[in-house]
């Protein structure tokens, strides 16, 4: 069973590319996370204050999708220190949170490594036959995101139609590459609109 563990965050501001930052502090405090091949670290989210840098509200939290049985190790992140380049982010406290299954699925951003609409949709179609999962979906938004030295491109994606058991597989499996650099995290949506924003 795969689930989402949420953790209250403080701190001021972190930079909007922050993904790549953020696994690499994750790593050296939970040294197994690369070896779950589903785990995945949701993006942060905040209020865009320049091009680079997002605001935290209280409202912000770091969010893990891990296997239940990795629930307990997660949990030492608790009173933690992050330093996202300058920008210091303090890990508070954990709760649960189980996935849901809903009809339509989206994501902000997904790589599959090709960076042509159509080649990303064939990609898409191949990693869903794979699983034997059968829904519509379509890709919105060519986005970036920076690793270190290099640049990750993919789109963001939209599933609807889907049953509740493909959901929550689909939830716990991902699309695409780089889950741990917030990637291809497929989280529950109530229409299809958010792809084209």
């Amino acid at each position: 069973m795969t689930v989402d563990i949420v953790f209250s965050i403080s701190g001021h501001s972190i930079p909007r590319d922050h993904g790549f930052m953020l696994w690499r502090e994750l790593r050296m405090c939970l040294p197994w996370l690369d070896a779950e091949a589903h785990a995945g670290i949701h993006t942060i989210r905040g209020v865009p204050a320049t091009d680079d840098m997002l605001l935290l509200t209280h409202r912000a939290n770091l969010v893990l999708r891990l296997p239940e049985t990795r629930l307990t190790d997660a949990l030492g992140l608790s009173g933690r220190q992050f330093d996202l380049d300058g920008h210091m982010l303090k890990i508070g406290s954990a709760r649960q949170r189980p996935l849901q299954a809903f009809a339509t699925l989206y994501s902000n951003l997904v790589c599959t490594g090709n960076d042509d609409e159509l080649d990303f949709l064939d990609d898409i179609a191949a990693q869903l036959a794979l699983i034997n999962v059968e829904c519509k979906f379509m890709c919105g938004k060519q986005r970036a995101l920076r690793a270190d030295q290099a640049v990750i491109h993919g789109y963001s994606l939209m599933l609807h139609g889907l049953g509740a058991e493909q959901s929550v597989l689909l939830q716990q499996t991902g699309v695409g590459n780089h889950r741990k650099l917030g990637c291809g995290i497929l989280v529950p949506h109530k229409s299809i609109a958010a792809v084209a924003a």
